[in-house]
């Protein structure tokens, strides 16, 4: 009226055989979700500093963060966070960084204009660092301020 040990140690094994197979299936679906929801963070921050360059009718800069979030620091690895701030050097927002994805942004950040427009044509990417098969996001920010987001192969 019970289990015996052998089916207790059969039922065991092929529970053992099954998370085998799915927890693998599981991380990289958490990588995804991951790179995803920070990749859409970033691309509302530059839909902020745009909607900011507008209403303040000035210019306004998103900038890879230095390491106290009070101004901008040069460079491509924007893992660390990110700031916007008023071309005179108000820090109006911060985002922080986050570990395990990596960030690539332009080097001296992306200037909008009280127009609405970017100063240049900028392309921005966020992947695992552990990227395979279309983790990676990457988002363009057109000359006219317009950003677009899609998946690319690793």
């Amino acid at each position: 009226k019970g289990f015996t040990l052998v089916e207790l140690m059969i039922t065991l094994a092929l529970l053992a055989i099954l998370l085998g197979i799915a927890v693998p299936s599981f991380t990289q679906m958490l990588r995804d979700n991951r790179a995803a929801a920070l990749s859409g963070e970033l691309q509302g921050a530059l839909q902020f500093a745009r909607a900011e360059a507008v209403k303040r009718r000035q210019g306004v800069v998103i900038c890879r963060s230095n390491a106290t979030a009070s101004g901008c620091e040069n460079g491509t690895n924007w893992a660390g966070g990110w700031l916007v701030r008023l071309t005179g050097g108000e820090v109006v927002k911060v985002w922080s960084g986050t570990s395990g994805l990596t960030v690539l942004g332009p080097n001296a950040g992306l200037t909008f204009l009280g127009s609405g427009m970017a100063t240049a044509a900028s392309n921005f990417s966020v992947k695992p660092s552990e990227c395979s098969s279309d983790q990676q996001r990457q988002i363009a920010v057109s000359a006219t301020g317009a950003t677009t987001l899609k998946k690319a192969a690793c």
